[in-house]
């Protein structure tokens, strides 16, 4: 696995609806699988991290899976607080989309350069987070059974955000998830949604990147509580790349006629040449 596409907070409505009235979070989401199936090279997997759908059931299920269907690439999937995981490993058992077995619902994706560890921090009828005993013992197992490189992924962000409505949990719903992957120094970045914010922060010595939403974005207070404002955008795919041994996370679009706007089309110049204009006078050692 060298290149994996995070997408999350879907939130699917009813067909023909729009979430709250205004996100067609349908059209956000089928949007967002062309550009997935537009991308140069073909990601390796697309994995959602939680909030498939706004209202949990087969009608909102049936929809979500309608709608990802055209994607090329292999999909994997997360429960996030507004799904229910029992839910969705009955409806999705005849694929392999959601391979987590009950009690946790958690799972692990094998990569030849690095695996996921695909976490479930729901928690029946909150939309607070929760990561119990036995979802640790998973957690501590798998870290324990394998030194490879590995990304976890988790729907709640694990880290103060500083927004206020997300931390008002408290910490002590990650303390030991960050103790166990503080024991691991072959865990390399946590990624996360939830907050239909981008949010970069830590948990212990690991990396934590939260992931905008496809189906809509919060302007949240941050420092100062007060209630978020909506904002009827989606965010790109976000691309997670493997680089040289580490984990390289960034927003990929991939927009129609995206060829056409090449500087190198636009500018009638070579590409090789235009990097010889950009290099100047310093000569470059590929080997450094």
């Amino acid at each position: 696995m060298t290149l994996l596409v995070q997408i999350t907070d879907t939130h699917v409505v009813e067909r023909g609806t729009l979430l709250y009235g205004m996100a067609d979070t349908a059209r956000h989401l089928a949007e967002t699988v062309s550009q997935i199936n537009e991308m140069r090279p073909r990601p390796d997997l697309v994995l959602v991290t939680g909030d498939l759908v706004e209202h949990p059931g087969t009608r909102t299920y049936s929809h979500f899976r309608d709608l990802i269907a055209p994607l090329k690439a292999p999909v994997y999937l997360m429960p996030g607080n507004h799904d229910k995981p029992a839910v969705m490993s009955e409806f999705f058992s005849d694929t392999q989309m959601f391979p987590g077995p009950d009690p946790h619902f958690q799972f692990a994706i094998e990569g030849p350069d690095f695996r996921v560890l695909a976490l479930n921090s729901h928690y029946d009828n909150s939309e607070l987070p929760f990561f119990g005993p036995r979802r640790l013992q998973w957690l501590a197992h798998e870290l324990e059974s394998s030194s490879q490189p590995t990304l976890i992924a988790i729907h709640h962000p694990p880290f103060v955000t500083g927004i206020g409505f997300i931390d008002m949990v408290g910490p002590g719903w990650y303390r030991e998830l960050g103790e166990v992957l503080n024991r691991h120094p072959h865990v390399l970045k946590v990624i996360c949604g939830h907050g239909h914010a981008d949010l970069h922060g830590r948990i212990g010595r690991v990396p934590v990147h939260m992931v905008g939403s496809t189906a809509h974005q919060l302007i949240a207070g941050r420092v100062i509580d007060i209630a978020p404002s909506f904002d009827n955008i989606p965010v790109p795919p976000m691309l997670h790349h493997w680089v040289n041994g580490d984990i390289v996370s960034g927003y990929y679009p991939w927009p129609d006629g995206v060829d056409a706007e090449r500087i190198d089309k636009s500018s009638n110049t070579g590409w090789e040449d235009l990097k010889d204009q950009m290099r100047g006078s310093m000569v470059v050692k590929h080997d450094s």
